[in-house]
C-alpha cells in the first residue's frame, strides 16, 4: 500500500515539475503576455482537475505562485483563450454614454422649479412683495425704528421703481 501512495505522490511531483516547466516556458516566450499562455495554463488546470487535485496548495495556483507570475494575469488570460476557442461567451461591450445635453426649461428634472418669469417687470412685483412682507416681521419684531423701517422700505421701493437714477 505504501508503494502505491509513494508511487502516486512521485507521479504528482513529476505532473508539477511538468506543469511548472511548460508554464514557465509560455510565461517566458517573446510575447510574455499572449493567448499560448492563457492555452498552458488552461490545460494544466483541466489536467489537475482530472487527477482530483483539489486540496489547498495542489493544482496551477501554486505553480505560478512558485513561478512568480501573478495568478489575476494568469487567469486573465486563460479567460481570453477560453473566449477565443468559444468555450466561453465574451462579455457584451459597455456602452458609452451619450453627450448630456444642454440645459433646457424642458429637460428640468428638479421638481421644485417652477415657470421662470419672462420679464424683469415680475421681479420687481415680487421684490415688492417681499419689501413689504419683510417691514411688516420687522415692525412687529421691533428689529428697529418704525421711522426708520419705513424709510429703508421707501427708498428700496423707489430703487427698483427708478433703477440706477436714485
Amino acid at each position: 500500500m505504501a508503494k502505491v501512495r509513494t508511487a502516486m505522490t512521485s507521479s504528482a511531483m513529476t505532473m508539477k515539475k511538468q506543469a511548472a516547466a511548460e508554464i514557465k516556458a509560455a510565461w517566458q516566450k517573446i510575447e510574455k503576455y499572449n493567448l499560448e499562455f492563457g492555452r498552458v495554463c488552461c490545460e494544466w488546470r483541466d489536467k489537475f482537475r482530472a487527477r482530483g487535485f483539489r486540496k489547498e496548495g495542489e493544482g496551477v495556483v501554486p505553480i505560478l505562485e512558485q513561478l512568480g507570475i501573478p495568478t489575476s494575469t494568469a487567469y486573465f488570460w486563460m479567460n481570453k483563450y477560453e473566449i477565443s476557442i468559444g468555450r466561453k461567451p465574451a462579455k457584451p461591450q459597455k456602452q458609452k454614454p451619450e453627450a448630456p445635453s444642454p440645459w433646457t426649461p424642458d429637460n428640468e428634472k428638479r421638481a421644485n422649479r417652477s415657470d421662470p418669469i419672462s420679464s424683469m417687470d415680475g421681479f420687481k412685483l415680487l421684490a415688492k412683495k417681499m419689501l413689504e412682507a419683510g417691514y411688516r416681521t420687522l415692525l412687529a419684531e421691533k428689529a428697529a425704528d418704525r421711522s426708520h423701517l419705513w424709510a429703508a422700505k421707501d427708498w428700496a421701493q423707489l430703487r427698483l421703481d427708478l433703477g440706477g437714477a436714485l
